[in-house]
């Protein structure tokens, strides 16, 4: 069974709504960056399939986050296959994040109650993708298209759950827009974030958090 369903993604995004995109091929400095992250604030952490070791490191951090950090989400990113999704669930995953909309891959996901989010950029896959039941749909490359498109998709489908990621440069004034377009949650990726200092990188973790609440919840 499963350490989270698809609400309780929800209600950790809405918590705490920066997620790092990132994938390193050495556990032991993701182990390091995830943590820094975690005493930031961050609550979601996406990690990429993008590498040749990309789910044995995932099955360690897995482990390391079910025995410390037990609120923590840890999810799979770059899921293209039903196979490699059913991969990463079985080692974990705690959500599942497609570059693409699979049907397939969203109907695994709803079999385990996981969060689905798969990649977006235009109105009618943002539409097909909510059709399919998606969490969030992800907009990408939002860097590309800016807070003012996720505004205009979102006038007509306002009951869709968006998270902006691609590109987005991390400083809070940048997140911040995307909160006030009608994001639910930010995706930044690790390499534009201060990875090589823990303590700068949980405290710039901690200024973006603060930038993407609403402003009665930041008084």
């Amino acid at each position: 069974m499963a350490r989270f369903t698809e609400a309780d993604a929800v209600a950790q995004a809405l918590r705490s709504p920066l997620i790092p995109v990132f994938y390193h091929a050495e556990e032991p400095y993701a182990r390091r960056v995830l943590q820094a992250c975690y005493e930031g604030g961050v609550r979601l952490f996406e990690f990429t399939n993008r590498g040749p070791n990309a789910f044995e490191i995932f099955t360690d951090l897995q482990q390391f986050v079910e025995a410390e950090y037990p609120d923590l989400l840890l999810g799979a990113g770059t899921i293209y296959t039903v196979e490699e999704a059913e991969r990463f669930i079985s080692a974990g995953a705690d959500y599942i994040v497609q570059p693409v909309i699979g049907a397939e891959v969203a109907a695994v996901c709803h079999r385990h109650d996981l969060a689905w989010l798969p990649g977006v950029s235009t109105l009618n896959e943002v539409y097909q993708a909510a059709q399919l039941g998606a969490t969030f749909a992800k907009l990408f490359p939002a860097a590309m298209l800016g807070p003012k498109y996720l505004k205009t998709v979102h006038a007509p489908l306002p009951n869709v759950r968006f998270m902006a990621t691609g590109g987005i440069h991390p400083d809070a004034e940048t997140v911040a827009a995307w909160m006030q377009a009608g994001a639910t949650c930010v995706g930044v990726d690790s390499r534009l974030l201060k990875t090589d200092d823990p303590a700068a990188l949980t405290a710039q973790v901690r200024e973006l958090l603060a930038a993407m609440q609403p402003p009665a919840a930041a008084e």
